[in-house]
């Protein structure tokens, strides 16, 4: 006859004999310690060394556990993120993904050919879609005021601090493509990026409407 089965107590799912928690749930699975053998009334060393080492075991039996990635603290199996920073269990079975490997060289011609394709064939497409739309957004505003500005002098300051941002926008994609293709780090963060393309955005529109009310009062 087959050994019995063994079950989880907590969900039913099938168990080895030698699993600390269940593979499903991961409820504990230590059973109750076998009894001590029974003492004599008249050997109560015997009784008193017993309860010391079926102490001690349970004392020196290890508490399942799951180490977070991202701060290395032990967390219990029963909690479902970790409880220093906050990071979920299912981050534990998170295979890293695998950058594409590029050329340095390619990468930088990548983001010549328009800002951010570099940072997306490197795979990192979040920050090559922060540099392409604000090297979008600032060429679109030089546009806009290069047609508005005729013969309003502060339109015209305006056409070229936004043109020489859309060329250093567009330079430094390309630098940075660069160097992240050998390994380094972004020059400016896509956090940072995203708050001045706001910025641009809101300068722009009021520069616009400026000479709109400028043309109309003329």
């Amino acid at each position: 006859m087959p050994d019995e089965e063994l079950r989880c107590p907590n969900c039913g799912a099938l168990v080895s004999e030698d699993a600390a928690w269940c593979g499903q749930c991961f409820a504990p699975l230590g059973g109750a310690p076998e009894p001590p053998p029974a003492a004599h009334p008249d050997d109560p060393v015997t009784a008193t060394a017993t309860g010391v080492g079926v102490a001690t075991e349970a004392a020196e039996r290890p508490m399942p556990f799951w180490p977070c990635p991202v701060c290395g603290g032990k967390n219990p199996i029963q909690l479902d993120s970790c409880a220093t920073c906050g990071t979920p269990f299912a981050q534990v079975m998170r295979v890293p993904e695998e950058r594409t490997r590029v050329e340095p060289r390619d990468a930088a011609i990548r983001s010549l050919i328009f800002p951010g394709l570099g940072h997306r064939a490197l795979g990192r497409g979040l920050d090559g879609l922060a540099r392409g739309v604000l090297f979008a957004v600032t060429f679109g505003l030089a546009a806009s005021l290069a047609v508005a500005a005729a013969g309003s002098g502060a339109l015209v300051a305006a056409f070229v601090l936004f043109l020489v941002a859309g060329v250093g926008v567009y330079t430094m994609s390309a630098v940075e493509a660069h160097r992240l293709a050998q390994g380094g780090d972004l020059i400016v963060e896509t956090k940072v990026l995203m708050w001045a393309l706001v910025g641009v955005v809101f300068v722009g529109v009021g520069l616009l409407v400026f000479g709109a009310v400028t043309a109309t009062h003329r």
